[in-house]
């Protein structure tokens, strides 16, 4: 077993860049929208994990050559933040000064590396900087290649929140497979058109979803109060039946709403930690059942708010579950207007700023193939995540035919001093097992 402590287990790392192909047309700029502008403090990092048998004959040469094709239909992801000399709102050139490309190495199997389930060794494997403190200078994505030992390979994805939400950065890194494969690009999408200004601004209303934050400046990060720490809960298919057959009996569970169900445990669990200070109004965060695959990354995804007026910590989950599957208010248009209102020069953050839920099941994150061969697992979190915490909510493998049986992972990211704790709690409801709180 490799040790959790170990600290290097990537080497000989080195750091290129990569940009598209062909040049894109001078003087091209995108103007991200409100909720573009809302999400600037947070980043995705997502893992990639492929066998030796994806990766016969890919070379690290090979991957950067049909990076080349693959940014000519994503160039968005190559450009430059600016900020507009009359206002201050930042805005993006796209010069084409391209992503960062890590290539790494690691002694350990694929197999070996999975078996830990610990999340925060894959930080190892995600090459992450924050936007700033020189907009000017600073790439917006970065994707490492870390081989192993065994031939097989990691790709990892640190993405800035502000080109898109989960299921467009999902999206845009599955429009990669077709470039693996010795497909030719075909040209560039649409751009998405700069900002409507509001005509009366001061009539907008607060946003329960939305916290605003003391001004960062140019270096985009989030400043917590608090050290944050973030763990892993790998549910087999079992461990999830049980849950569901418990709150909604068994006659229920194929119709019960598998993500309210996980995220009204966590929130009743996370409630008890918090003893006197239960946190009554959460976040969701979740596909838009519209979203549209046209190709233009975008911050889509549905922000919802939910607030309970009854304790959290004695409630009854079904009762818990009910409310956040029925009951959330979509806060767009509020966040949008808000954003709008002061042109973008104030900060804000949404995830943490209260305790928030994410479901990534609906993105399709085993959609990256090499060689026509799926992950064997993906994983990912957010970083710049408020002191309030987020529950992250992602799918095993897809092996499964029947979706709703398999394992799921949640991810927590929650204050270090909360941590002990609530496995604690977690431990009693059956979601951790003997030794997961050493």
């Amino acid at each position: 077993m490799v040790s959790c402590n170990d600290q290097n287990l990537v080497y000989n790392i080195q750091i290129s860049s990569v940009g598209p192909g062909r040049a894109t047309a001078p003087d091209v700029v995108y103007e991200p929208r409100g909720l573009d502008l809302a999400m600037k403090l947070h980043y995705l990092k997502g893992v990639y994990f492929f066998s030796s048998d994806a990766t016969q004959g890919l070379t690290n040469m090979r991957i950067k050559e049909t990076i080349f094709y693959w940014l000519n239909e994503f160039y968005v992801t190559c450009g430059r933040f600016r900020r507009s000399d009359d206002t201050g709102r930042p805005f993006m050139k796209c010069n084409d000064c391209g992503v960062r490309m890590i290539e790494a190495e690691c002694d350990k199997t694929v197999d070996e590396w999975l078996k830990l389930k610990d999340c925060s060794v894959n930080k190892q494997l995600v090459y992450h900087q924050p936007i700033g403190p020189e907009l000017s200078f600073s790439p917006l994505v970065y994707l490492q290649a870390t081989r192993f030992k065994c031939g097989g390979i990691s790709l990892g994805l640190s993405w800035a929140h502000i080109l898109g939400d989960p299921f467009s950065a999902a999206d845009c890194i599955n429009m990669w497979s077709p470039f693996l494969a010795g497909l030719n690009s075909n040209g560039p999408f649409q751009i998405t058109k700069s900002p409507e200004r509001l005509e009366n601004p001061e009539n907008v209303k607060e946003s329960r979803s939305l916290k605003r934050v003391d001004p960062v400046g140019d270096h985009w990060v989030t400043a917590n109060n608090c050290k944050i720490e973030t763990f892993s809960l790998y549910l087999t298919a079992l461990q999830v039946s049980h849950l569901l057959s418990t709150i909604w009996g068994q006659s229920l569970t194929k119709e019960a709403p598998l993500f309210e169900s996980l995220c009204a445990l966590m929130w009743q669990c996370i409630a008890k930690v918090r003893e006197e200070h239960e946190p009554r109004i959460v976040t969701i965060c979740k596909k838009d059942p519209n979203y549209s695959k046209s190709g233009i990354l975008s911050n889509s995804q549905i922000v919802s708010s939910v607030e309970a007026e009854f304790s959290i910590k004695h409630s009854d989950l079904k009762k818990l579950a009910i409310l956040l599957a029925d009951q959330a208010i979509d806060d767009r248009t509020l966040i949008e207007e808000l954003v709008k209102k002061d042109n973008g020069a104030s900060d804000y953050i949404i995830y943490g700023a209260n305790l928030t839920f994410v479901d990534f099941e609906k993105a399709n994150l085993y959609g990256l193939e090499l060689s026509e061969y799926k992950p064997k697992f993906v994983d990912y979190t957010i970083e710049g995540v408020g002191d309030e915490g987020a529950v992250v909510v992602l799918p095993w493998s897809e092996d499964s035919a029947d979706y709703s049986s398999k394992g799921r992972v949640v991810t927590v990211i929650l204050p270090e001093n909360e941590i002990t704790e609530l496995k604690y709690e977690l431990k009693e409801n059956g979601l951790l097992l003997k030794g997961d709180l050493e």
